[in-house]
């Protein structure tokens, strides 16, 4: 009788301590970072350059190259602040990028809007889904002289758009968690654009 005792609390305390050894694994979360963000003058409009840092997570890489689509929101925001009360937003801007694999031309696809660009490896795809040119975002007769506004922008991963099954493991997992912290700063719009240089006659 001792020696089942004896063998059941060894079997016990092995079965525990692999449980505890998973339990304290670290995570294969994923992540996206705002590197850069800033505004700069066009004709009507204030533009957006920014660029983001993804750390993809091997599962991620494994369904994209498996077919699954993903789509990122980026969302834009320009406030004013009040002392006295909630800041009031004065425009805000969202756009969809879509990553997805084509399996017949061995491609990766990146779609910003209408237009779609095909990259050899998944490494330059990411690296097209990292950076946004000249997205126009505010329209200059919003912005008045001498209001300290702030601009927020922020991507995040549509788990809404995953297939049914996705979508369900992705609920309080760390692995589908793709999104940036709020990036908050101040654009200068007193700062004069850049004259286009004169061409040559």
């Amino acid at each position: 009788m001792t020696a089942s005792i004896t063998r059941f609390c060894k079997k016990f305390s092995w079965i525990l301590l692999c449980l505890t050894m998973v339990a304290f694994q670290p995570a294969l979360a994923a992540d996206i970072t705002i590197e850069h963000a800033e505004l700069v003058s066009g004709d009507e409009a204030y533009l957006l350059n920014a660029r983001f840092g993804f750390d993809f997570n091997a599962e991620i890489e494994e369904a994209i190259n498996k077919g699954v689509a993903l789509n990122f929101l980026v969302e834009f925001a320009l406030m004013e602040p009040h002392h006295y009360w909630f800041d009031e937003e004065v425009t805000s801007a969202s756009q969809t990028i879509k990553l997805s694999y084509h399996a017949l031309s061995r491609q990766y696809l990146v779609n910003i809007g209408t237009h779609q660009a095909s990259y050899p490896s998944f490494q330059e795809a990411v690296q097209a889904l990292s950076r946004i040119k000249d997205w126009a975002v505010v329209d200059k007769s919003l912005v008045k002289k001498g209001i300290p506004y702030y601009a927020m922008l922020r991507m995040r991963l549509d788990v809404n758009s995953l297939p049914k099954p996705l979508q369900v493991s992705s609920i309080g997992s760390d692995k589908w968690d793709l999104v940036s912290e709020r990036h908050r700063w101040t654009p200068n719009f007193d700062k004069p654009a850049l004259e286009k240089p004169t061409p040559d006659k």
